[in-house]
């Protein structure tokens, strides 16, 4: 699974090279790459949230409590994808050439289409989250309590999506970008097209 999460972290850098190399896109794309899917344990982020899910419910505005159930529901979806795609590859390790007669050979192609869907209403959830007013102040100060609680690993994963989504000034351009790129690839891993992650020039002329 490590090898597998390690390959699709390379994989998402090189698509989004060019993004990243804008200071407008970089943290926000650090992000999405290191907390929504880079290769962590989430065990304990997950044990935080049972410990404060209640409180939550209460205190968070309805788009902060969706930004943080999708991120979950994103997070389980592509762990379920990962284990079929590693099914699929029978012991075969991870690479540009073997992944995309797995990711065919495992058949979830609604599911993916989902995962997609997924990762724009995540990432609009916490763009969404920045016109609360005073919610930096907030998370800074919640620290302390959070601390306190021992759940730490939580409100670090919500501060660091705050943070990221800050130099961004309005998230629409990244996310119609994610959208068009990974919908691309998508097609062309279902179509067996060779080299499936090469984007086409129309792809990289978006931002």
């Amino acid at each position: 699974m490590r090898a597998l999460q390690r390959f699709q972290v390379e994989r998402l850098r090189r698509t989004y090279s060019d993004c990243a190399a804008q200071r407008r896109y970089r943290a926000a794309l650090e992000f999405f790459v290191t907390d929504l899917y880079g290769p962590h344990d989430h065990t304990q982020r997950d044990r935080d949230l049972h410990k404060v899910v209640g409180q939550w419910a209460r205190l968070l505005p309805a788009r902060g409590l969706h930004a943080v159930s999708r991120a979950l529901e994103l997070e389980l979806l592509t762990y379920a994808l990962d284990v079929s795609v590693l099914d699929a590859l029978k012991n075969t390790p991870p690479d540009f050439e073997t992944y995309p007669a797995a990711y065919r050979v495992a058949d979830r192609f609604e599911d993916r289409r989902r995962q997609i869907a997924l990762i724009l209403a995540a990432g609009r959830d916490l763009d969404s989250m920045l016109a609360i007013p005073a919610l930096g102040t907030a998370l800074r100060v919640a620290r302390v309590p959070a601390r306190m609680l021992g759940v730490m690993d939580l409100h670090g994963f919500v501060e660091r999506g705050y943070r990221a989504f800050e130099p961004m000034h309005g998230a629409n351009g990244l996310l119609q970008i994610i959208e068009n790129r990974e919908t691309d690839i998508m097609q062309r891993l279902i179509q067996g097209v060779a080299d499936p992650f090469r984007l086409h020039k129309s792809a990289l002329s978006e931002n």
